[in-house]
């Protein structure tokens, strides 16, 4: 009897839910960001200049484009933020490999592509390896604008 007793509760204990001090699945860096791009401490990667170089659609939709980064350090930027109309930006970037920081010397361009105005600078603090994936925190380095971005990797195409 005895022995019956002992193989229920034994059968009953692996049975039963795990406890809740067992450990929890890890998150992956990459997940967090997904869900809020903030929340990703910096550093825990370091960047590759490569890695960078794309077409990025901040809506991850991949119809617009917000940032292109060119192989040869040439830059656009297209602000969407009055649905009215765009406004596109020219420049160059530079990154800041250990700090995982890309900047932007950008200036605004007239509907012929003709620059205008003075620059502005912009900074781009990349919180994960970029792939598929950009996040991070984009903004002007003088504080007046500023979004955290989780920006979808788009397929390069001939647009000539």
């Amino acid at each position: 009897m005895r022995i019956v007793i002992a193989a229920a509760l034994i059968a009953l204990a692996a049975c039963s839910p795990p406890s809740a001090s067992g450990t929890a699945p890890a998150t992956t860096t990459a997940a967090r960001a997904a869900n809020d791009p903030s929340s990703i401490p910096p550093h825990e990667f370091a960047l590759q200049t490569e890695a960078v170089v794309g077409q990025w659609s901040f809506d991850r939709s991949c119809g617009l484009y917000d940032l292109v980064f060119h192989a040869d350090a040439n830059v656009d930027y297209f602000d969407y933020s009055d649905e009215s109309h765009v406004v596109s930006y020219g420049g160059q970037w530079s990154e800041d490999l250990p700090n995982n920081r890309v900047t932007l010397a950008l200036q605004r361009l007239d509907s012929d592509g003709h620059v205008t105005g003075q620059p502005i600078d912009y900074v781009l603090d990349i919180i994960t390896p970029p792939g598929d994936d950009l996040n991070g925190r984009f903004g002007r380095t003088d504080g007046t604008f500023g979004v955290d971005i989780h920006a979808k990797r788009c397929p390069e195409e001939d647009r000539e």
